[in-house]
Parts: structure tokens; sequence; C-alpha cells
């Protein structure tokens, strides 16, 4: 048994963004609020959706507050601002952590706050009035996925609101937005959507359907990051990544990410590290670990990597072989392959293992979970 959940609608393609203006007036909406970080500003991208909401005469707003990993209070402090102005409906631009700002707005636009009443999957939460999300990198897949993570400042954790609440009104995915990006998140962002493929694939609700969307989520993956880290400017190996995280937000909508970013969000919220870096690296350790209970996945994996690998292998020498190769992809990206070439502090892997522990939901689909001893050991073991 497997879902095939609602997906938000996709608009796909070169120049997209300056459609974002007439759809906005197709939904009946005479006012919106913008929201995005300075730096998305600072690029030029944000100029582009303003000038298509004045073109199709869309009154609007703006928030440039946001900042990575989103804490609660920021989208309190949007959320008022929006109330205020009487918005229709919600405009996201940028990374995931604008994305999931906005989603979170756009349920507190009709949802009395504070955001914590709504922590969890459908928690009691009114319609809301709609979000265009619109990514400007390739990894999260937040425009399509129907959960929104932030930061929780009151216990200093990472929280997921989550439900049809967060499903886009629409996507819109233009690859040319993302012919900009630095090496760095292009590169991170890349891991993300990896990463995603690989844990709704492993996943134990995955299913015909999502097993289609993760395989190509991968293969576009492997294909594509090292060709635009090489050529930044290469459009259509732009376009597959951006394509390529979108399967991915898809795939794991309806399987689940698991144990990986269970481990990632945990060591997010001690070390502050960056998302993409921490799914690198609970991958790496993940791929070895589950490799007993689920070696025929583990070795297609390892196929999409381009490995070559015997067919008599046991489970144990096929985990270890496949977690080296997605080390490999990983470190010729530029990533950090172990807990200490990352910057971490070999004394907080306690605290970091406390939480993986503490999260029993974000495990729920994983082939084999870990208890408090298991993950200390997979952190002490890739630091």
């Amino acid at each position: 048994m497997f879902n095939i959940t609602s997906k938000a609608p996709v608009l796909f393609g070169k120049g997209a963004v300056e459609q974002t203006g007439a759809k906005a007036k197709e939904f009946g909406w005479k006012k919106v609020i913008c929201i995005y970080d300075k730096g998305i500003k600072a690029a030029g991208i944000v100029d582009k959706v303003l000038a298509s909401l004045k073109a199709a005469e869309i009154d609007f707003v703006e928030y440039d507050g946001v900042v990575p990993d989103p804490p609660d209070n920021k989208c309190e402090e949007a959320a008022e601002i929006a109330r205020k102005a009487n918005v229709d409906g919600v405009v996201g631009i940028g990374g995931g952590s604008s994305l999931d700002l906005a989603k979170c707005v756009n349920i507190l636009l009709t949802n009395p706050s504070p955001l914590s009443k709504y922590y969890g999957f459908n928690v009691g939460l009114n319609p809301v009035k709609g979000a265009i999300l619109i990514p400007t990198t390739a990894g999260t897949g937040s425009e399509v996925s129907i959960v929104s993570v932030i930061s929780d400042t009151k216990n200093n954790v990472k929280v997921g609101v989550a439900g049809e609440a967060c499903i886009a009104k629409l996507a819109i995915i233009d690859p040319e937005l993302t012919l900009g990006l630095p090496v760095r998140i292009t590169a991170e962002t890349g891991i993300d959507a990896f990463t995603h493929g690989l844990e709704a694939y492993t996943s134990i609700m995955a299913g015909h359907y999502s097993d289609l969307l993760a395989e190509k989520c991968m293969e576009l993956v492997a294909q594509n990051l090292p060709i635009v880290l090489k050529e930044p400017q290469n459009y259509q190996a732009r376009e597959n990544l951006s394509f390529a995280a979108m399967l991915g937000g898809m795939a794991f909508t309806d399987a689940l990410t698991h144990l990986g970013h269970c481990i990632a969000q945990s060591m997010g919220a001690v070390e502050h590290v960056s998302h993409g870096t921490s799914c690198g690296l609970a991958a790496i350790m993940i791929l070895e670990y589950m490799a007993d209970v689920v070696p025929e996945k583990t070795r297609r994996i390892g196929e999409i990597l381009g490995l070559d690998l015997a067919e008599d292998l046991t489970a144990e020498e096929l985990g270890k072989q496949v977690a080296a190769g997605f080390a490999d992809f990983c470190k010729a990206a530029g990533i950090p392959t172990s807990l200490s070439e990352a910057g971490f502090k070999q004394d907080n892997l306690a605290a970091i293992a406390k939480l993986v522990a503490a999260e029993p939901m974000l495990q729920v689909a994983a082939p084999k979970k870990a208890d408090e001893q298991q993950a200390l050991a997979l952190l002490q073991k890739a630091f």
C-alpha cells in the first residue's frame, strides 16, 4: 500500500516567472505579500516578479526579512504585515527558507497565532487563501511539497507544519532564475535534491509512482550537477536540476523522507550547518547503515551514481561501497564528507543523537530506525 497525494499545479520553463501577475489575476487576487530574502532582491530576481505583478495591476507589500532556517518569530512578523495589508494571497520567492516561511504566512492569514499551534500534520487548520511559490534554487522541492520546516525558537529545534494547507496554489519553476546561483549553493541544493530522491526511494512508504519520481530525480542530479558546477551558465543542465528538485519534492510528499533528514535536521539545530551539507553527511551514514534491509535499492542507487558493483557483494560490502561512492560524489561537488571536515564539535554529537531519538515521527518511514545510541554511533563513525 502506498500514497499518491495531491500535488501543487506547476508552471515550468524558461520565462515562466513573467506569468506571475497573470496567474495572480486569474486567482482573483488584488493584493499580495511578496516574501524573499535580501540576497534575492539584490540579484534582481524579485524585480522580475514585481514587474509582472505591476503589469497585471496587482498591488503588493513586501517582506525581505527571511533568514536561513526561518524562525517562528519571522513567520509571525511577516504574517502581521500581511494581515494589516489585508492581502488576498502570498508570493514566496527564493530558496527553501523563503518558500517555507511563505507557506507559514499563508496559514497564519486565516488561522490565529501562534504558529506553534499548528506544528504537525493537518493540525486544526482553516482553509488558506493561497500561495504562489517561485524557487530560485534547485534543491528543496518546497514549491511542490506539503511541509514547511521552521525553527522553534522556544525549544531550539526544527519543526514541521504539514498538510494540505502547505500545498501551493501554483508553483512557478523558471530554471533561468538559477543561472546566477553561486557554486556552493548550487552544490548544496543539488545534494539536497538527491537525498530527497534517495530517502523517498528507500522509504517503507515507497510505491511504484514515488519510485519513478525518486529514481529520475537521482539520475538527473547525478548527470547534471557535475556539469553545472563546471559550466554554471549551462541552461539545459540547470533546467534538468530544477526538474530534478521538483521530482524529489513530489517523491517525498508521497513516500516521506526518513532517517537521513531526521539526522540532518538534528545536526542543523545544534551545529547550524547548511541543510544541503547536513543532508549529504547524513546520506553517507544511512546508505551503509540501512543496506542490509534495502540491498536492492542500495545497489540501484550505486548504479545511478555510476558505480561498478560486483554481483556477489554482501549487504555490508554493498553499503560500504555505495556510501563511499556517494561520498566521492559529494567531495567532487565541494561538500564535506565528514563531520570534522564540516566543522562539527565532537562534544556536540551526544546532543545531536538525543535530538534524533526525540523525533520518532521523522523516522516513521525509515526502513531501519536509530535510537539514541545507534544515532551516536553513526555520528561518531562519521566524525
